[in-house]
C-alpha cells in the first residue's frame, strides 16, 4: 500500500519484525504505522522525516523506535515550561504523547494515545517553541496531508511547498 503512495528511492529496506506490534505496556502501535514499518521500514520519509521501526525491548539499535521514543519523551519533559504549554490542552497533548518520528529540522511527530479509534491514534507535529499541529488520524492521512498543496500549510507553517511523496531507506546502526 505505501509503495503505491510513495516513490521508494532504492530497494534495500530495513523492515520491522512482523511479531513486534507494541513498544510499551498499555498501548499497541497503530496498524497503519505497523504496516508502514513492515513494508518500508527505517528511512527518510518525504525528504524530511526519519522513520523509526520497533526492534523489541532492550535492543541494541540507537535508531529503534523504542529508544527514540524514550529519548523524545525526555526532551518533551524539558519543554513543559514553555508558554506554548500554558494552554491546558497543549500540556495534556505533551503529557500523553508517544513520539515516533522526527524531522531533520527538529519537528517531532507523535501520537496522542488518549483517543484511540479502531487502533489508530491522532497524529500531531510539534515544532518547539512555535506550536502543535494536528496532522492526521492515521499514517496514510499524515503522508497525504503533508504532500497535498491544499493541506500541508496547516501543519508545516514555514514551508513554501508541500513535501514530495518519497521514501529513502536507511541502514540501522547498533550501539
Amino acid at each position: 500500500m505505501y509503495k503505491e503512495l510513495l516513490t521508494v528511492k532504492k530497494d534495500s529496506l530495513c523492515l520491522a519484525d512482523k511479531n513486534i506490534t507494541d513498544i510499551s505496556d498499555g498501548w499497541a502501535l497503530p496498524p497503519s504505522y505497523v504496516d508502514f514499518a513492515q513494508e518500508l521500514g527505517f528511512g527518510r520519509l518525504m525528504g524530511l522525516f526519519l522513520t523509526y521501526i520497533p526492534k523489541g525491548k532492550d535492543n541494541p539499535y540507537c535508531d529503534s523506535l523504542e529508544n527514540q521514543n524514550s529519548y523524545w519523551k525526555d526532551i518533551f519533559q524539558q519543554y513543559k515550561g514553555l508558554s506554548l504549554f500554558k494552554k491546558e490542552e497543549n500540556l495534556a497533548l505533551l503529557l500523553n504523547a508517544e513520539p515516533f518520528m522526527a524531522s531533520e529540522n527538529g519537528e517531532i511527530v507523535f501520537w496522542d494515545i488518549r483517543y484511540p479509534k479502531k487502533g489508530e491514534y491522532p497524529i500531531y507535529l510539534v515544532h518547539f517553541p512555535v506550536g502543535i499541529y494536528f496532522a492526521g488520524y492515521h499514517f496514510q492521512e499524515f503522508i497525504t496531508n503533508l504532500t497535498n498543496k491544499a493541506t500541508y500549510k496547516s501543519i508545516l507553517k514555514f514551508y513554501e511547498e508541500p513535501l514530495l511523496p518519497t521514501f529513502e531507506p536507511l541502514t540501522f546502526v547498533g550501539y
